[in-house]
């Protein structure tokens, strides 16, 4: 009886570590699909971040700037701080504006534009 218990056990356990390195190695493949198939913002978003991380920052800004055109708050705040850093304000400020319509209040600059209230 305990080897059956434990057999069981064994199986569950590879189970889920097979699950583990299926997510690990098709992570990106899957959240970019449902970027570019389904266009699902924060999906896209975390392309971004993981493009980012790997130093394909043209990848990442049009990721980014994707995940913004979707109406994504922080898809919008790295698109800005991102044109902010290559000396882009202007265009930076674009995206500032877009996340302060959105409801991010922290980056609405003075009497410039005020969040959008959805409607009932």
């Amino acid at each position: 009886m305990k080897i059956n218990f434990y057999k069981r056990y064994l199986l569950i356990i590879l189970f889920l570590f097979s699950a583990y390195l299926i997510y690990g190695i098709y992570k990106e493949d899957m959240f970019r699909w449902l970027c570019k198939n389904e266009d699902n913002k924060a999906a896209c978003m975390v392309v971004g971040l993981i493009q980012k991380e790997k130093g394909d920052y043209n990848q990442a800004s049009y990721y980014f700037k994707k995940s913004c055109d979707l109406d994504y708050v922080l898809g919008c705040i790295e698109k800005a701080r991102w044109e902010e850093k290559n000396g882009r304000k202007k265009i930076s400020q674009v995206y500032f504006l877009k996340a302060c319509k959105l409801g991010e209040e922290k980056f609405c600059y003075g009497k410039m534009a005020s969040p959008i209230v959805e409607r009932p």
